[in-house]
């Protein structure tokens, strides 16, 4: 352990880095900023760009890698020592605001009060970063309750996505141009909006990055954390439910599949397996629509924290567009459920102060009958019973209105809705 050098590695770190400006807004007020999300999100980056914006001399932006190897083996007793460090390598003034950004801190020992006791000295604008969920407003150490703030942070956007790729797309709205941000919008929803895929030029680059990625995911971040041993057997869990996105899963009904590959998995072991991969945010739950907790507790569909993990499991390019469009909302911090009746199913019901404000389904397209039918049945029966009476229509290249019994459903294709509707309200 040294911990100067950890210190000095990341002296002028990201300084010269060529970032796309992330479609993330800082915290304010006095709390400590919880970064958290999805490995290799892009969480890092923004805590560079933050860093970077900040119109103080470099000696007051103090950057600190939890994962450097010169920290390996810390004690709590060796906290102290970084402070000391901090001053003696970065010499800030101290006239002005001091910054320390600390990228991972779930990795150094008994963080939570170490953190508790730097804010309660009032010298820093504390900015934390991680992986996993321990950093969440409802998981974090009692000593930082009401004292932190968390951001999420997911990959790319597809508005993102087109900075990434130094595209304009103002330029290809109208129609006759749209087909070159169609063909990128296809790339974005087949590979999603991991910066490192979306910076490859091949579909097989990508690919083998969002395989790496993903059991990287499972080795580092699963396994190794959470001491699994049965290992073939949580990744198989984990894959069946990757290829199980935007349905209804069920920790019983994984194990009745595990039974019948002549294996004995409880349902519980199965939740176990489920709680681990929402923990670091591969897997995200979405509660089904009601007013009674148990039914909004039970049937809860699956989705994943980006679509290019999809392309793992082979899940079609329909389910993938769903998919993309739950990450934009939850990227939008709307509130959101699913509608679900014997007859009907509605992809997403947004609320605002319980009231339901919108409801939305998401179909490739709309131009087959049977299709058709079912989707706008879906948006009508659910309009009458929910009292909402706008109502959307996501495809993939059609745009119209629909007016039928009284109700307009407006149909817009999903790139559009992602790149101009995101103040919709």
């Amino acid at each position: 352990m040294n911990i100067d050098n950890a210190i000095m590695r990341y002296r002028n770190y990201g300084k010269k880095l060529n970032m796309i400006a992330r479609q993330v807004p800082s915290i304010k007020g006095n709390f400590i900023s919880a970064i958290i999300g999805p490995r290799r999100a892009g969480k890092t980056y923004l805590m560079l760009q933050q860093k970077n914006a900040l119109d103080l001399p470099d000696n007051n932006k103090i950057f600190i890698n939890g994962e450097d190897i010169d920290f390996e083996g810390i004690k709590p007793d060796d906290l102290d020592e970084i402070e000391k460090s901090i001053f003696k390598i970065y010499n800030p003034e101290p006239d002005k605001d001091m910054y320390l950004f600390i990228d991972e801190i779930q990795n150094f020992p008994s963080w939570g009060r170490w953190l508790r006791t730097l804010f309660d000295e009032h010298r820093y604008h504390i900015i934390i970063s991680g992986s996993t969920s321990e950093l969440s407003t409802s998981n974090l150490p009692q000593e930082l309750r009401g004292r932190a703030m968390n951001l999420l942070v997911l990959p790319f956007s597809f508005k993102e996505y087109c900075s990434a790729k130094n595209l304009d797309y103002r330029k290809y709205l109208d129609a006759p141009a749209a087909g070159k941000l169609l063909r990128y919008f296809s790339d974005f929803i087949n590979f999603g909006g991991y910066p490192l895929a979306v910076a490859s030029d091949t579909d097989d680059e990508k690919a083998i990055i969002l395989r790496e990625l993903y059991e990287t995911v499972l080795q580092k971040d699963i396994i190794d954390k959470y001491k699994i041993r049965k290992t073939a057997i949580l990744k198989a869990a984990i894959n069946s439910m990757l290829g199980s996105s935007c349905r209804v899963i069920s920790a019983a009904k994984l194990a009745e599949w595990f039974s019948e590959q002549g294996l004995k998995v409880s349902s519980q072991t199965t939740l176990n397996y489920l709680t681990y991969a929402q923990s670091v945010f591969l897997f995200f739950l979405l509660q089904r629509y009601s007013k009674k907790p148990k039914e909004r507790n039970t049937k809860q569909k699956l989705y994943v924290s980006d679509s290019g993990l999809l392309e793992i499991a082979s899940v079609d390019f329909s389910k993938k567009l769903e998919n993309q469009v739950f990450v934009e909302l939850l990227r939008r911090k709307k509130r959101i459920s699913y509608y679900a009746t014997q007859a009907n199913e509605v992809d997403f019901v947004i609320e605002e102060k319980d009231t339901v404000k919108e409801l939305i389904q998401v179909s490739y397209s709309i131009k087959e009958q049977e299709t058709y039918t079912r989707e706008t049945e879906a948006l009508i029966r659910a309009s009458v019973n929910l009292r909402c009476d706008k109502l959307v229509i996501l495809t993939f290249d059609e745009e119209r209105e629909i007016k039928i019994r009284g109700k307009l459903i407006r149909v817009i294709p999903t790139w559009k809705w992602m790149l101009l509707h995101t103040d919709d309200k």
